[in-house]
């Protein structure tokens, strides 16, 4: 009898180490794209003076996402915007812009996102979480994020995705003209990315 349990007990445990061996495996690893800063931009909308909403953009946008063209797991994001790129289609407006009321571009060079989890809402479409950098503040924030695409071959594709998201940027630190109805507190964002796979990379 002791030996039918010693042996039960040996089978057992090659049992859980094969399953150990092979779990690493089933799991792929990332794949890992670069943004492609033409085909990239982030997008801004903020109400003026209690009136009209207007947009502006951001035109210099870099970074990494890390994901499986399968959807298998939530992208994970390493973004940087250059805040001197900021265009209303307004030089004097950008000026301002580019001053310290507002992005403090000499200061502060570039406004970041590091993803730090995700959750699926559906087909391609995800709820990201992670950490926003502005002004040399980090706060945490979420984002509605939706897999525009994908094309091309395991050695060179394509993908993108567009995120939408909501911040207070007071609590970033930038408050000019709140206090006087100027400008909104409240800013929608979207950021809409393209990022490829090629070889050597």
């Amino acid at each position: 009898m002791k030996s039918i349990i010693v042996a039960a007990g040996i089978a057992l445990a090659g049992l859980l180490g094969a399953q150990a061996s092979q779990t690493p495996a089933s799991v792929a690893p990332p794949e890992q794209w670069t943004l492609d800063p033409v085909h990239s931009a982030a997008l801004f909308r903020i109400h003026h003076a209690g009136a009209g909403r207007f947009w502006g953009r951001f035109n210099d946008v870099s970074g990494t996402v890390d994901w499986n063209r399968d959807d298998s797991a939530a992208p994970e994001f390493a973004v940087a915007v250059a805040a001197e790129s900021i265009d209303t289609g307004n030089t004097k407006l950008d000026g301002h812009l580019k001053a310290p009321d507002f992005f403090n571009a000499r200061e502060f060079e570039s406004i970041t996102f590091n993803s730090t989890g995700g959750e699926r809402l559906g087909e391609r479409r995800w709820r990201i979480t992670g950490d926003m950098t502005l002004l040399g503040v980090t706060k945490p924030i979420e984002a509605e994020v939706e897999v525009t695409g994908v094309v091309g071959s395991p050695v060179m594709a394509k993908a993108g995705w567009e995120a939408k998201f909501e911040i207070d940027r007071s609590a970033f630190g930038m408050d000019w003209g709140i206090d006087r109805g100027a400008l909104s507190d409240d800013v929608q964002l979207i950021v809409a990315l393209e990022g490829g796979i090629e070889p050597g990379r």
